[in-house]
């Protein structure tokens, strides 16, 4: 089996797995001035994108040109009930609303719904992805939760894709992981290789630098933007 990833910008990601293509929080095109990384490659120049899997319905998560592109390649949108309704919407047939544990299986590879916390989506989600041996968990944007290290626990998380900046706001606080909630994620749920994303739009972007800095218990993998990693099991 074989897993190779490539980061596109923010926290859109295709993961490779065995040549089954899964493409994360797609965006591009709309809202660009908020991206602090311009992107590598052209999205829609992509190819094969099988399933599209959607945390949330926020604007630096899904956007409505990879709602075309979904459609006009026939791929399956997998992800939150909001996100998965403005598909819908919009005219993509393969659709696959998903709360928490609730799983579908794409091709003999199983995406799971797993909690995520974000004071601005109440029906955010996160993604265990399975085949064989090998688990990995897509966080999405979420807060690290007693709740969502509970819903990983059945789980030995092979390479765990998570969020390391986010927003801080009046009263609400932290809107998601920073890194230092990503460091106490790595202590306690334990993952082999870590990932790290959701660091690249104005007001919540790392240098190179800052993600060589930190410091885990866990294999760090820091990945070029356009540049396809094959990730070593």
């Amino acid at each position: 089996m074989s897993v190779a990833v490539t980061l596109i910008g923010q926290s859109t990601v295709c993961i490779d797995i065995d040549g089954l293509v899964f493409m994360t929080d797609p965006w591009w095109g709309s809202f660009e001035f908020l991206r602090a990384v311009p992107l590598p490659v052209d999205p829609e120049k992509i190819e094969p994108i099988h399933y599209m899997l959607v945390s949330h319905n926020h604007i630096d998560h899904w956007c409505d040109r990879a709602i075309r592109l979904a459609q006009a390649r026939d791929c399956e949108v997998i992800g939150s009930i909001s996100a998965v309704k403005r598909a819908h919407k919009k005219g993509v047939k393969k659709i696959n609303a998903l709360t928490p544990g609730n799983s579908v299986n794409c091709n003999g590879v199983m995406i799971t719904a797993v909690p995520a916390f974000h004071p601005f989506a109440k029906d955010a989600i996160g993604f265990i992805i399975q085949q064989g041996s090998v688990t990995i968990y897509f966080s999405g944007d979420t807060r690290y939760h007693e709740l969502l290290q509970k819903a990983l626990t059945p789980y030995s998380v092979t390479i765990a894709m998570i969020q390391v900046a986010c927003s801080t706001y009046p009263v609400v606080g932290k809107d998601g992981m920073d890194m230092e909630a990503a460091t106490r994620f790595v202590d306690e749920v334990k993952p082999q290789i870590v990932i790290p994303i959701h660091y690249q739009v104005k007001g919540k972007y790392l240098t190179k630098q800052d993600l060589e800095n930190w410091s885990i218990r866990a294999k760090k993998i820091i990945l070029l933007n356009g540049v396809k990693t094959l990730i070593p099991l």
